[in-house]
């Protein structure tokens, strides 16, 4: 399961990927992180492919970071 935050966060990033992450003024150390490109939906097929990156974190967290119109979001945290 997963909960939605769709919240904008602050990312840093190294080779493209992100490296940490702050959120809820705490910052996350990302320990692996693969890329995935979702298509739109054909609600919305205008839209542009958009990267998620899965990623995991030191403390043991599991999200999807969005970077969508030059800002980051976390959309969801995995159980």
């Amino acid at each position: 399961m997963s909960k939605l935050y769709c919240q904008t966060i602050e990312v840093q990033i190294q080779n493209g990927l992100p490296i940490a992450f702050r959120w809820r003024n705490c910052w996350y150390q990302v320990t692996g992180c693969i890329v995935k490109q979702t298509m739109p939906s054909r609600w919305e097929p205008w839209r542009d492919l958009i990267p998620r990156y899965r990623c995991e974190t030191r403390q043991g967290m599991v999200c999807d970071l969005v970077k969508n119109y030059g800002q980051w979001i976390l959309e969801r945290v995995w159980d």
